[in-house]
């Protein structure tokens, strides 16, 4: 589903200290520094600077702003923001997901209501960073968090692992915590390692009923 975005960022220029915290917390890189101008009043020596049509109203530049430099303002034009007729087929987007252990019509960003097939379809059309899935998705410009698993995933997937930070030192997180389907060979078997140092689980069992959702979809 689209993601339609009625706010953006503005910053009050003349209390921006050019700290740059809003340029690590943006999950769409939308904002930069540029110097500020000798007959430009403020307290530093940069100002932070929104590219608005790739503000998506995340609200991270907002909450991080020691200086409440930051507000969010009505769009007079809202935008919706999401994948749409790429010619990306249907069959590649489901193996896609299925490498990752995933359904194409799973909801994998409840802030925005992003399926991880709009996630697979943006990677294959070539969005190949976290940065670059947000914004053709808006996907992770919620609470930032915890749909980044699902997008390292698929671009992990579709050979675009291990991306760098962006910017540098930013403050997103970059982690893929453990999960049973990296336990599973290409065969649907769970590691017999694993299945007998947690006989209580039913692990093989939730793996086939996983693997027969994915062939029926």
């Amino acid at each position: 589903m689209a993601k339609r975005v009625v706010m953006v960022a503005e910053i009050l220029e003349d209390q921006c200290t050019g700290c740059n915290r809003c340029v690590l917390a943006c999950p769409t890189v939308a904002i930069t520094m540029r110097p500020r101008r000798p007959d430009e009043p403020g307290p530093g020596r940069n100002i932070a600077v929104v590219e608005e049509n790739i503000c998506y109203n995340a609200q991270n530049c907002m909450e991080v702003c020691p200086d409440d430099a930051i507000v969010m303002c009505p769009l007079d034009e809202p935008f919706e923001v999401g994948v749409s007729d790429t010619g990306v087929s249907s069959e590649s987007i489901g193996n896609l997901c299925m490498q990752v252990g995933l359904l194409p019509d799973m909801l994998v960003c409840v802030c925005t209501d992003t399926l991880a097939g709009e996630l697979a379809e943006a990677i294959l059309d070539g969005a190949h960073t976290p940065e670059d899935v947000a914004r053709r998705t808006g996907a992770r410009t919620g609470c930032t968090e915890i749909c980044l698993d699902p997008i390292l995933r698929l671009l992990a997937a579709a050979g675009h692992g291990d991306p760098r930070c962006n910017p540098r030192n930013g403050w997103q997180w970059y982690g893929i915590p453990g999960r049973l389907m990296n336990f599973v060979s290409p065969d649907g078997q769970v590691d017999p390692e694993l299945v007998a140092a947690y006989p209580h689980l039913p692990m093989q069992k939730d793996v086939n009923a996983m693997l027969f959702k994915m062939d029926e979809a």
